[in-house]
C-alpha cells in the first residue's frame, strides 16, 4: 500500500476544501482519500495499492482544488 499526505494551510485553503469536500472524500479509482486536520493545517491523505493509482489520484485532487481556487478567486459568486 502506498500513502501520501498533502498538507494545506487551514487559514488559506479551508473555504476551497469545503467547496470540494464531496469530491475529495470519495474513492478515486483504486485509491481512498480522507481528510484530517489540526489547528493550523488540513491534511488530504491518499492511499493506493500501487504507484500509478496514487499518482492519478494526486493529479485528480490537485486539479479539482486548483480549478475551485481559480473560480472562487475570480469572485463570480
Amino acid at each position: 500500500m502506498f500513502k501520501v499526505k498533502l498538507t494545506l494551510k487551514k487559514a488559506e485553503y479551508l473555504k476551497y476544501l469545503e467547496a470540494i469536500k464531496p469530491e475529495v472524500t470519495e474513492t478515486f479509482g483504486r485509491s481512498t482519500v480522507s481528510l484530517d486536520e489540526d489547528e493550523l493545517n488540513i491534511y488530504i491523505v491518499i492511499e493506493a495499492p500501487d504507484p500509478s493509482s496514487l499518482r492519478a489520484s494526486i493529479s485528480s485532487i490537485t486539479r479539482v482544488l486548483n480549478v475551485t481556487k481559480k473560480i472562487m478567486e475570480e469572485d463570480v459568486w
